[in-house]
């Protein structure tokens, strides 16, 4: 909406600079003729460098840095992890997470522990452990 009020402030500004402009080179304009042609040279401008002047559509450009597509996840993994520590008897699903977590970063699992955590029975873990496993699947390894 604001780029339909510049160019309406461009048009009267045209059509009064114009008119006062001739006024004072006295060629004696007249004032409806005068701003009938204005808005017709202007409109016709702006059509021009509307159809010359398109530019990128807005979702093509990339996501700011600070974007995070995968929040939802995040609050997932958060609420895992936060009813896995506060269960009397914890389900499998914060197993079964960073299995996934661990499988995603390395399929073969060359990490004996996480290989472990794949190959054992979910069972209740510490905060030091979860801590400890999402510190070695967020080490980098090398794929040789």
């Amino acid at each position: 909406m604001s780029r339909w009020w510049r160019r309406v402030a461009v048009l009267v500004l045209v059509a009064v600079g114009g008119q006062v402009a001739l006024t004072l080179l006295d060629f004696d304009p007249d004032p409806l003729r005068w701003a009938l042609m204005a808005t017709t040279g202007v409109t016709l401008l702006w059509l021009v460098l509307d159809v010359l002047g398109i530019g990128t559509a807005p979702w093509d450009e990339p996501l700011s840095p600070y974007a995070r597509p995968d929040a939802a996840d995040d609050s997932v993994q958060h609420r895992v992890v936060a009813n896995h520590l506060a269960a009397r008897d914890p389900g499998p699903a914060l197993h079964r997470l960073l299995v996934g977590l661990a499988r995603a970063r390395d399929p073969a699992l060359s990490d004996p522990e996480l290989r472990a955590l794949a190959e054992e029975a979910p069972r209740r873990l510490k905060a030091t452990d979860i801590d400890r496993y999402l510190t070695r699947i967020e080490q980098p390894h090398d794929d040789d």
